[in-house]
């Protein structure tokens, strides 16, 4: 019986995931979220980049309801660090050299944490 609720809640989570990353945005070719509403991109821009964050980390965890997962945290930085490193990349015209000076860590953490996320 608890692993027929655990396996429920995961299921849920997953769910409230997905949606949470789609909220507002559309999927291009590649699969990656990206805001299409010009009038939505605005009216974020009036906002911290950490009060965003804070909302969508609130509305998430209002979806899943009252099961939290034993592993938010690593669910929270997963979501986050790969758009973080993507972009990152993007800009960089992948130099990893140049990626990890800015974001601050090694090259080899870099490139482990691409492969993590298959970037």
């Amino acid at each position: 019986m608890e692993n027929t609720q655990a396996v429920e809640n995961a299921t849920l989570v997953n769910r409230a995931v997905e949606a949470s990353s789609l909220n507002g945005a559309a999927l291009d070719v590649a699969g990656n979220a990206s805001i299409m509403d010009s009038e939505l991109v605005t009216k974020l821009d009036s906002y911290s980049l950490e009060s965003i964050v804070e909302l969508k980390i609130s509305r998430f965890l209002d979806q899943i309801g009252t099961y939290y997962p034993e592993s938010l945290h690593a669910l929270i930085m997963r979501k986050s660090e790969k758009p973080l490193l993507a972009q990152i990349l993007r800009r960089t015209g992948g130099n990893q050299v140049h990626a990890a000076r800015i974001l601050g860590i090694n090259r080899n953490t870099l490139r482990k944490k691409m492969k993590v996320y298959g970037i």
